[in-house]
């Protein structure tokens, strides 16, 4: 038989297991002035030539491609940072080029698009849309992030993975977004 305080121990060092099973580790990237953290089970790619293609007409670079999957065209989530200049021009302006160079590129119908602040006080437009990877030719749900710290730099977050599973795509988007500091 075992007693209370043996029992209540083995049910602490069970929970503690299940939590730790659930808990997702994270590293930084930090490149042009931007900071992120993002889950360790993300590899970075080379940058799909297609992307860069359509993020160039946008005005931006993109920074960095980091996928969970062996290959652009095989993944279970995506993450792309770019860049641009708008110091001659405003984010909206930014994110309407981007809108009609890349994103509709992509998306299945009109993105919803809302504004937002992020948690470090950066403004911000949210384009939410089902769509067709550029490169991956996957079948997706997408998220784009277009920022802001100075009206000077502009930056853009895309995030895709597979119509599936979205609750805790959404909590790994927030989480990364939540780490955004801009330098």
């Amino acid at each position: 038989m075992i007693d209370k305080k043996s029992a209540f121990s083995i049910i602490l060092a069970v929970l503690i297991i299940i939590v730790a099973g659930f808990t997702m580790n994270y590293q930084n990237f930090n490149k042009e002035s931007i900071s992120l953290q993002y889950p360790t089970n993300l590899i970075e790619i080379p940058i799909p030539a297609n992307d860069q293609s359509l993020a160039n007409k946008s005005g931006f670079n993109i920074i960095g491609v980091f996928i969970e999957g062996k290959e652009i065209g095989n993944y279970t989530f995506f993450m792309e940072i770019a860049i641009a200049d708008i110091s001659n021009s405003s984010l909206k302006e930014a994110t309407e080029s981007l809108n009609k160079n890349f994103i509709s590129e992509e998306a299945d119908s009109s993105p919803v698009v809302t504004q937002t602040t992020l948690k470090k006080g950066y403004q911000a437009y949210v384009y939410t849309y089902n769509g067709t990877g550029a490169s991956s030719g996957l079948k997706i749900y997408e998220q784009t992030y277009v920022f802001t710290k100075d009206n000077k730099t502009a930056y853009f977050i895309t995030f895709a993975a597979p119509r599936s599973n979205m609750e805790e795509i959404l909590e790994i988007i927030q989480k990364i977004m939540d780490s955004v500091t801009i330098n």
